[in-house]
């Protein structure tokens, strides 16, 4: 009987802080923007499809307050090896740019990053390996990676 009384109290907790909150539901709240941390992984194009499916986009972290959210909770929460964000420099080599043209005014590299490995690399993404998510460029059709969406409130 208490394992029915104590599921149905953080059932009914969870729907009550599901309604408080502004962002769809799996997405978490984070200043003016929710973030979602996928689960699964995909290469760069499809990682992108998904956030616009989901009404969002891939991440933009414009500031170190931003990023340390993000790599905090990617790595308290989301575990996964590596995420998408949304820059590339795929325009112009090392010219790195978010998505819709927005210059990258905020970095956080890891050391010797980015190197186009080979002329092959042109997404951003971020790796549990570099210091606990640093950023690094990949490529972006043959590699897959889980990603974060962000949506503006």
């Amino acid at each position: 009987m208490r394992c029915e009384t104590a599921s149905l109290l953080v059932f009914a907790l969870a729907s009550v802080v599901a309604v408080n909150s502004p962002c769809p539901p799996g997405f978490v709240l984070y200043k003016k923007s929710c973030y979602w941390f996928s689960s699964t992984m995909a290469n760069f194009p499809e990682a992108r499809s998904f956030c616009q499916y989901l009404g969002s986009h891939l991440a933009k972290v414009t500031s170190k307050d931003e990023d340390d959210f993000v790599r905090g909770y990617a790595s308290s929460h989301g575990r996964a090896a590596n995420y998408y964000l949304g820059a590339t420099d795929l325009n112009t080599e090392g010219t790195w740019l978010w998505e819709g043209q927005q210059p990258m005014i905020y970095s956080h590299w890891s050391p010797g990053q980015p190197d186009n490995g080979g002329g092959l690399e042109h997404c951003l993404d971020i790796k549990r390996r570099y210091e606990n998510y640093l950023w690094n460029d990949e490529n972006c059709t043959m590699y897959n990676a889980n990603f974060i969406c962000e949506k503006e409130l």
